[in-house]
């Protein structure tokens, strides 16, 4: 017979993993959608703060628990001709959970944006975590961030030491701004 080398410690990990994503999703259903929600929802109570929450279960075992900001207006508009206005509206940013494919789950973020304005800047993954990991101060964490990365965005000038947040690199050719000659 051939010596299989290290052919069997990598199939005992194999069957590991594959146990893992099992015992992960068993984790999501019966207790951790359930913690993520109560916990989001109780932060909106105590805070006054104006979100959603909302379970997205389009796929199974892929499903995601988002807190949303909500869509408003933006307080910019586009005139349309003499009487009329194009009024933009601004996406307030998103918290979300969501399960992998193995189980585990993705923290991410989306960052506020201005339709037609610019391009939205791409989520941002906070981090990847196993499910028994997501404790409530990894919650907290991951909420501080989330506002942290929020208020940032909202409040932006030329005073803060990091580069353009939310506008990527100024204003994308929406027909609004002229062309310098």
């Amino acid at each position: 017979m051939t010596e299989l080398g290290t052919l069997p410690a990598k199939i005992a990990k194999y069957q590991e993993v594959i146990k893992n994503t099992e015992v992960y999703r068993k984790a999501w259903d019966e207790s951790l959608k359930t913690k993520i929600i109560d916990t989001l929802s109780q932060l909106i109570a105590d805070t006054g703060l104006t979100a959603e929450i909302e379970l997205r279960e389009e796929l199974r075992n892929m499903e995601a628990v988002v807190m949303s900001l909500g869509v408003e207006p933006s307080g910019i508009y586009e005139p349309v001709g003499d009487k009329f206005r194009k009024k933009l509206y601004k996406s307030n940013g998103m918290l979300i959970f969501q399960q992998l494919y193995n189980g585990k789950i993705i923290v991410m973020m989306a960052y506020p944006h201005i339709e037609e304005v610019a391009k939205p800047k791409p989520p941002k993954t906070l981090e990847i975590i196993r499910p028994d990991e997501l404790t409530d101060g990894y919650l907290l964490r991951y909420l501080e961030t989330f506002f942290t990365e929020i208020i940032e965005w909202e409040d932006y000038d030329d005073d803060a030491p990091q580069t353009t947040i939310g506008f990527n690199n100024g204003f994308q050719n929406n027909g609004l701004l002229k062309e310098s000659n």
